[in-house]
């Protein structure tokens, strides 16, 4: 026989297979047992196992009489000689005539006529009891003669079956203990099926509870999954339309999930899931509102509300979302974007309902994340543009299209040029017009392309600042921006390493601007990654500052070398006494610290000369130069070796800014 055809003869173990097989050897099992029992019954005496122990206790009790008879004879006075006879005498007489013995005289014929003699000595021996004390000794000695000939005609009776009865009685007494043996057994064998069977049938159910679940739930987050949502969406949109209600549909996506995992690891990251599903599951309601998981940090909600209540729980996921949790003794922000489209006013069906949640998805990702958007039919045409200004964006770069322009910073004390900042334009190579950073900034900020530009521009710094380091003079410093993205990006701070290398700038040449932005996104990681900065001995400054996010502790935190003042503050300054005590505060605040403070958006004279009566320590802005392209800042450079370009009379003791 072949393996093959061995296979074909196995029976598989299924649930009702093995409930069958349970039932024939429950079956088989109680067949045996009537079997036994039957022998039992064959084997016992053909006169009745039962009349012969009937016959026996007889015996037994006739010959307690008699042995009563004989002590009341030697004390026919004594009041308890009179009590045990009586006690005997009534135990016969209940043995012999209320059971009657018929069963037994049927099966032993001698038992008839031994039952009358009995009786009619019992009878005589009341009389004696009824007389008292003292008793009759000739009667007494009358009843146990009688008695005695009763007695031994019992026992030639029992004895004459004695043999047979015994053999009998053994046999059937073996039977008896197989047969308990059997029972113990059977019921042993029942037991265990009986379990098997319910822990089968148990399993069987925890088994399909089990497969329900990974069919229609995420096992990681415990809410319903994507094929949940694919069986259902239609229903929940259909039960909207009977009730004449709104089906929102909001699609969330975690902001940054992957650095969570990367940063701490993957186990974190599902207690970040479990956090997000506590807040989505804290919204459910049933049949009404629904949480799912659409896999990796995608979730989605599904709720079927009133047309009045618009945005709430888009604007309540917001809140709930957009925070700080504690995942075993890690403070990670978890951060959400949200995207909803409502049926019926932006999609008659689930298709077009998810087509354009996403589109509201994107928006919320592109214009900072952390937000909700809601779809509106403005929203696709804004994403066009954006699609296309980031194509030309990424053609730009990749055609080496972006250049620098280097806007001067002069020290006021002295009106030396004591530094510049590098400012990225965009030339387009058709019509040879530039773009000023305000028209691709915010385009590329909202995409992952500012990386690309701020490492274009840092490159490009470092090659030109390298360039001018033998007329730069001795203190003067190159500051690049750098985005609040790329400070999150693992590749910034090796990248800076390798192009201060290839260029041989050195890092005290360097400063870094920041915005006061990356403090509401991700401090923490920010301050390791400028912590790194700082070691290196590349200078940092605070760019905007007052116009941002930042607070005082920021300022020790991050180890700066430099705070800028935004240039908001420096419009109408004269003007305004609440903007020149906040700019006066911001330069003490600075100079406390040991910061030097520098002013930007200078355009008029009368602001530059309230920055110097407040000893602010250097300026920038249109009014004392323009950005300059290269070959003007290098001739710059060298014509005035880095001195303000016009002459100023003496303000109090300030010493004269040359030109």
């Amino acid at each position: 026989m072949t393996l093959s055809r061995v296979k074909a003869w196995r029976i598989p173990l299924t649930y009702g297979t093995a409930v069958g097989m349970a039932s024939i050897g429950s079956t088989v099992l109680i067949a045996a047992l009537f079997f036994s029992l039957n022998r039992i019954e064959t084997s016992l005496p053909k006169f009745g196992f039962f009349a012969i122990r009937e016959f026996h206790i007889a015996i037994r009790d006739v010959t307690h009489l008699r042995d009563m008879i004989s002590v009341a004879e030697g004390a026919p006075s004594a009041q308890a000689s009179l009590d045990q006879l009586s006690a005997a005498n009534d135990l016969v007489y209940i043995r012999f005539e209320r059971l009657d013995g018929k069963g037994t005289i049927s099966e032993i014929p001698a038992y008839a006529g031994i039952v009358p003699r009995v009786n009619d000595a019992v009878q005589r021996l009341d009389a004696v009891i009824d007389a008292g004390l003292p008793l009759d000794g000739q009667s007494l000695k009358a009843s146990g003669s009688e008695l005695d000939q009763i007695v031994n005609r019992m026992n030639d009776e029992y004895y004459k079956y004695g043999e047979e009865v015994n053999v009998d009685l053994y046999s059937a007494e073996q039977s008896l203990k197989r047969f308990n043996y059997q029972i113990a057994f059977a019921l042993t064998i029942l037991s265990l099926l009986a379990i098997g069977t319910a822990f089968l049938l148990i399993g069987r159910r925890e088994a399909f509870k089990r497969l329900e679940f990974l069919a229609w739930r995420d096992t990681t987050t415990e809410l319903k999954n994507r094929a949940w949502m694919s069986a259902n969406r239609d229903g929940m949109l259909e039960r909207a339309r009977q009730a004449g209600k709104q089906l929102q549909l909001l699609l969330i996506d975690l902001d940054h999930f992957k650095r969570v995992n990367d940063t701490f690891g993957h186990h974190v990251g599902d207690l970040l899931l479990k956090n997000v599903a506590e807040t989505l599951q804290s919204v459910e309601r049933p049949g009404e509102v629904v949480a799912v998981r659409l896999g990796g940090d995608e979730f989605a909600i599904m709720a079927i509300v009133d047309r009045r209540s618009e945005s709430r729980l888009g604007d309540h996921l917001r809140d709930q979302l957009n925070r700080f949790a504690d995942l075993e003794g890690h403070q990670v922000r978890i951060g959400a974007s949200i995207g909803m489209a409502c049926f019926p006013d932006q999609g008659s069906d689930i298709s077009v309902l998810l087509r354009n949640a996403d589109t509201a998805l994107y928006t919320a990702k592109a214009e900072g994340r952390s937000g909700f958007v809601t779809f509106s039919p403005t929203l696709l045409s804004q994403i066009d543009l954006r699609l296309s200004e980031e194509a030309s964006i990424k053609r730009g770069l990749n055609c080496d299209e972006f250049f620098l322009v280097w806007q001067p910073q002069f020290e006021l004390a002295t009106g030396h040029m004591t530094g510049a900042e590098a400012l990225v334009r965009w030339r387009d190579p058709v019509s040879g017009s530039v773009r000023a950073p305000g028209s691709f900034i915010p385009t590329a900020e909202k995409s992952d392309l500012i990386v690309d530009i701020d490492k274009v521009v840092l490159e490009k710094a470092c090659d030109q600042a390298m360039e001018w380091l033998p007329v730069s003079g001795a203190d003067f410093v190159w500051a690049v921006n750098v985005s609040g993205k790329s400070l999150q990006v693992d590749s910034y701070v090796p990248h800076l390493v390798e192009t201060l290398r290839r260029t041989g700038l050195p890092p005290a040449r360097l400063r870094l601007e920041i915005t006061e932005g990356i403090f509401i996104h991700d401090s923490r990681e920010a301050l390791e990654t400028l912590a790194q900065v700082r070691a290196m001995g590349v200078s940092l400054a605070l760019d905007d500052f007052g116009a941002g996010y930042a607070t005082f502790g920021y300022l020790t935190d991050f180890n700066l070398n430099q705070l800028k003042i935004d240039r908001s503050f420096l419009t109408d300054l004269p003007a305004s006494p609440k903007k020149q005590g906040v700019v006066r505060g911001m330069i003490a605040l600075a100079n406390s610290l040991g910061l030097t403070v520098v002013a930007e958006g200078v355009e008029t004279e009368a602001q530059l000369d309230f920055l110097i009566a407040e000893r602010c320590h250097s300026a920038q802005g249109f009014y004392m130069s323009e950005p300059l392209e290269e070959r003007s800042l290098i001739n710059h450079l060298v014509a005035r070796q880095g001195s303000l370009p016009r002459m100023r009379k003496p303000t109090s003791s300030w010493r004269t800014v040359t030109g």
